[in-house]
């Protein structure tokens, strides 16, 4: 049995940020959440190919339709596994 005192309390919590089309378009924040900000967060801003496989699943469904996105995810992991596998 689980009690109050040692259920996992959540550290982050979304922002609700309005939509703008330009500077914040809705399907990139979907979670509350900007996918930029995850990505510089993580470091992945110095890295082309990942930052779009982030940009692309995240939105997957949201934008377009979801195979579209995760089509365009898939190549830029396959080109970055192919710059990995040749260094």
């Amino acid at each position: 049995m689980i009690n109050e005192e040692s259920t996992v309390k959540p550290v982050w919590k979304p922002k609700e940020v309005p939509a703008d089309p330009i500077n914040n378009p809705a399907h990139y924040t979907y979670g509350g959440i900007e996918v930029l900000d995850y990505i510089e967060a993580k470091g992945l801003d110095k890295d082309f190919h990942l930052a779009n496989v982030i940009k692309y699943v995240s939105r997957a469904g949201y934008k377009v339709n979801k195979l579209e996105d995760l089509k365009k995810a898939r190549v830029y992991l396959d080109r970055r596994i192919k710059i990995l596998e040749t260094e």
